[in-house]
C-alpha cells in the first residue's frame, strides 16, 4: 500500500468517524458493530466484518504491543487514545498486524535484529540472511563495522576477499560479494521503522587490498521520508548479471501503486576483482 492509498483508507475512516469522539465503544471479543467494523479497517484487517472475534483480539493485542500500552485485547480509553493518534498522524509506522515492525530506541538499533521470514522486509527470507543471522554474524562479526544513523546507513568489512562462507556456498569458500547481501540484511529491518528513505544514486562504495587484507566500505545516505521503504540490489563478483531484474521489478511495483526507483548501477574495482551492482529502492 503506498502513501497515497494509506491516506485515502485513514481519511474514509476518519469520515465515518465522529470528529468529536472517534472511537467511543468499549470493544473485545464477542462484540459486533460498525465501530468494531471502522476499528478493523484502521487496523488494515484484510476482512473487516464487524464481529470483533479472536483475530480481531490478536490484531489489537499486536496494535497494543505496537503502541507501548497494555495488552489485553480490549479497546478501551487508552487504546482508544492511540486509535485517536493513528488516525492524527500521530502515531506512525503503523502497516498492519503481523506486518509491522516496532523500533523502541536507538540502542536496539545497533544490536543485530532478528528478521529471518517478516513480512515485507527485504531479505529477511533469503538463505545468506538466514546464514547471516544465524552463525555468520558471530563468526564473521568482528570483521564488520556498522554504523546507523538518521542521515546515512554504513557497513565497512576487513578481511579476506574470499571464504565467507555466509551465503550460497553453506560448506565451503565465498566472496567479498557477500557483503552486499548483508548489506541488504542489516540496512531493511533498520529502514522497517518508517520516514527513511535511501538515495541510491549518492551510494558511495570504495575497496582496496587483496588476500586477507581486502576492505571495502558501503554508504548509503538517508533522508526523512513519509512511508516506509526498502532497498534491493542485484549484482556480480567478476561479472555483471546487468540491471534488467531490478528495472523488471521495479516496473511491477510501480504498476501496484509502490514507488520505485532505480536501478542504479555501481561498479567497484580494487585488487579483489570487479563488483556490478544494481540497486532500486522502493516502498512497501
Amino acid at each position: 500500500m503506498n502513501l497515497h492509498e494509506q491516506i485515502s483508507r485513514i481519511s474514509k475512516i476518519m469520515n465515518l468517524i465522529s470528529e468529536s469522539e472517534y472511537f467511543t465503544e468499549l470493544m473485545k471479543v464477542g462484540k459486533t458493530s460498525d465501530e468494531v467494523e471502522k476499528l478493523q479497517e484502521l487496523l488494515n484487517m484484510e476482512e473487516p466484518s464487524g464481529s470483533f472475534d479472536d483475530e480481531t483480539d490478536e490484531c489489537v493485542r499486536e496494535f497494543q504491543e505496537f503502541a507501548e500500552i497494555k495488552v489485553d485485547g480490549i479497546v478501551g480509553p487508552e487504546t482508544r487514545g492511540k486509535l485517536r493518534d493513528l488516525i492524527n498522524g500521530n502515531l506512525t509506522g503503523w502497516l498492519g498486524c503481523k506486518k509491522t515492525i516496532k523500533v523502541k530506541d536507538e540502542k536496539q538499533l545497533e544490536n543485530k535484529p532478528s528478521v529471518v521470514g517478516s513480512a515485507g522486509i527485504v531479505g529477511s527470507g533469503w538463505k545468506s540472511c538466514k546464514a547471516w543471522f544465524g552463525n555468520g554474524s558471530s563468526k564473521y562479526g568482528d570483521k564488520f563495522k556498522v554504523s546507523k544513523t538518521s542521515s546515512e546507513f554504513k557497513i565497512s568489512y576487513k578481511g579476506p576477499s574470499s571464504g565467507l562462507s555466509i551465503a550460497h556456498a553453506a560448506g565451503g569458500g565465498d566472496t567479498i560479494h557477500q557483503v552486499y547481501n548483508v548489506l541488504i540484511c542489516e540496512i531493511n529491518p533498520f529502514l522497517a521503522q518508517g520516514g527513511i528513505k535511501p538515495n541510491i544514486g549518492g551510494i558511495n562504495i570504495t575497496g582496496g587490498g587483496s588476500g586477507k587484507n581486502s576492505t571495502i566500505t558501503i554508504s548509503v545516505p538517508l533522508s526523512s521520508d513519509k512511508g516506509v521503504w526498502q532497498l534491493d540490489r542485484r549484482g556480480g563478483w567478476n561479472h555483471n548479471p546487468g540491471p534488467s531484474k531490478m528495472a523488471s521489478k521495479c516496473r511491477k511495483l510501480n504498476k501496484e501503486g509502490k514507488e520505485c526507483i532505480g536501478p542504479v548501477t555501481k561498479v567497484i574495482t580494487g585488487p579483489f576483482g570487479t563488483i556490478t551492482e544494481h540497486f532500486i529502492t522502493h516502498q512497501i
